[in-house]
């Protein structure tokens, strides 16, 4: 049987129909910015409605950015979706679509997609973060999605790393999204820019905004000033995986999100923190890697963790969940 996955963002609603085997068959998307005001819900049911058209489904989960309450099937709080916080959203998708529905995290649904079909398709033990305009993370240990007593489990981005480091967007000062996310390389190539203003990231950022896709290309073309940003970024990063590793003690850390695109200029100096910082033996078996499944790593996660009117998960026990 086939389920959906829907993955709610800032920017899009993407719905897919996913087999088994994680074969995408049919998806649609939305732009959340076109949607009217408080008719999210509605838009989220049509496109699922739109999505399943033809498919045979057993049932649908919605990957939602925020703090949940999983056994409610609850949002408590959605930095940018409030109209979807407090309400029952599988009676309201249900009621709309005729669906069985169930709600998850959006970085714990990236990370069960990369744990089943991706990055983690080979091992047990994995954690999932993803370097967005934030940073979110899920982990899997004995195949088993670590969500916590009410679901909300898993916040590795807001992980302290630096007390006295900049404040973060929940309030606290030095969490790992303030040092580590998309939206910190841009604060950080600000500074430095302003510091090295003969650098070919100063001289950019005279013209215009610089952007962490600009910071990149920046340093493969080999800006010391671009490179000092991403280097500084993967020690942070690396600071904060170190802790995962004694912790978790995973076999794979995958690393996603739009910012991961700098690739080794941003895992390499991960590594090295984690190999000063991490305990052996768990430092040693640990391999960080880029996540294999990019921006479908959500739906299908979704997808994966749908589960059907009695409760059992539609694409079946490939792997375990609870």
């Amino acid at each position: 049987m086939n389920a959906i996955g829907v993955d709610v963002g800032g920017t899009k609603i993407a719905a897919a129909v996913v087999s088994s085997e994680g074969e995408i068959l049919n998806e649609v998307r939305y732009p959340t910015q076109a949607v009217p005001p408080n008719r999210l819900v509605e838009t989220i049911a049509r496109a699922v409605t739109e999505v399943k058209d033809g498919y045979a489904v057993g049932g649908v989960c919605l990957a939602v950015p925020g703090l949940i309450l999983a056994a409610e099937n609850k949002v408590v709080f959605s930095p940018n979706l409030h109209e979807i916080e407090d309400i029952r959203l599988d009676e309201e998708m249900g009621r709309r679509t005729g669906l069985s529905v169930t709600v998850e995290n959006d970085a714990n649904a990236a990370a069960w997609g990369e744990f089943r079909f991706g990055a983690g398709k080979d091992v047990d033990h994995l954690v999932f973060i993803t370097l967005g305009t934030g940073v979110g993370g899920g982990v899997i240990t004995h195949g088993v999605l670590l969500r916590g007593s009410q679901g909300s489990g898993g916040e590795l981005g807001h992980v302290t790393i630096d007390p006295a480091g900049p404040r973060c967007g929940c309030g606290n000062h030095g969490c790992l999204e303030a040092l580590a996310s998309g939206t910190a390389i841009e604060r950080r190539a600000r500074e430095v820019a302003s510091e090295l203003p003969n650098s070919a990231l100063g001289r950019l950022a005279i013209q215009r905004r610089v952007l962490g896709e600009d910071v990149t290309r920046l340093a493969q073309e080999g800006d010391e000033a671009a490179l000092q940003v991403l280097q500084e970024t993967g020690m942070w990063l690396g600071i904060g995986l170190a802790g995962f590793v004694n912790v978790f003690n995973p076999e794979v850390i995958a690393v996603g999100g739009g910012a991961s695109r700098a690739g080794e200029f941003v895992l390499g100096p991960a590594r090295k923190e984690v190999q000063l910082r991490a305990r052996s033996p768990s430092r040693d078996l640990v391999q960080i890697q880029e996540a294999s499944l990019g921006p479908e790593s959500g739906v299908l996660g979704a997808a994966a963790l749908a589960r059907g009117e009695d409760g059992e998960y539609v694409l079946g026990p490939s792997k375990r969940v609870t």
